[in-house]
């Protein structure tokens, strides 16, 4: 954040004009944010890499629909827990569809928000 102030030579005239960069300030809260929600799952992600972060790090170059993340893992079937760890990334709001209207399409893919970038970011500096 700069800061300057301005000053004229007339008694009672100056005013600030505050210059922000809003990209740097989004991201910073955006890492706060994350830090405060996500605590307990950052905790246990620097602690041993689990199915959560495994399926952050698969979507993080391309959208995959739920049966290619699920061959990329070795599975043979959608598993129930991979079915839990997806809705949990999407309730985390750090992985969203591609088709948001019709989450039930057959062509529906999932997808790394910003969010979900900022949270790999975050394991990576641990």
């Amino acid at each position: 954040m700069m800061d300057y102030c301005i000053n004229f030579k007339e008694p009672s005239i100056s005013f600030r004009v505050l210059f922000i960069n809003n990209k740097f300030r989004q991201q910073q809260e955006l890492q706060q944010e994350l830090q405060q929600e996500l605590q307990q799952e950052l905790q246990q992600e620097l602690q041993q890499e689990s199915l959560y972060t495994k399926v952050l790090w698969l979507i993080i170059d391309k959208p995959l629909s739920r049966k290619e993340i699920s061959t990329k893992l070795g599975q043979k079937a959608i598993s129930g827990q991979l079915n839990g760890v997806l809705a949990k990334l999407l309730l985390d709001k750090l992985i969203e569809w591609t088709i948001k209207d019709k989450p039930t399409s057959s062509k529906q893919k999932h997808q790394i928000t910003q969010k979900g970038i900022e949270f790999i970011k975050l394991l990576k500096n641990k």
